[in-house]
């Protein structure tokens, strides 16, 4: 009885840091599946997010504006250059 109560309790922070990062759901199950070791993994992933190509910051995988640098990044969604120009502009801006 004692280790489903331990199992469940490791759902439950893997589902509350998994909300964190926009993945409370999965969080819970690999919580639930994996005991201790899906609150490690909870821990490690990124989640729902992606990394700001100018700030670095991690954020939402539909945000058009970066909440932390505030520049547009609708047009850069992959994080790759639309053209040869871009490109080099973005090289000389790192």
């Amino acid at each position: 009885m004692e280790f489903v109560i331990i199992w469940l309790i490791c759902g439950i922070i893997s589902a509350i840091i998994g909300s964190k990062k926009g993945a409370g759901c999965s969080g819970f199950i690999i919580g639930i599946l994996l005991g201790p070791f899906g609150i490690i993994i909870a821990l490690i992933t990124k989640g729902n997010r992606r990394t700001c190509p100018y700030c670095k910051e991690l954020i939402n995988k539909e945000a058009i504006v970066c909440p932390r640098c505030q520049r547009d990044i609708s047009n850069n969604i992959n994080n790759k250059p639309t053209s040869f120009i871009d490109g080099i502009k973005k090289g000389m801006q790192d």
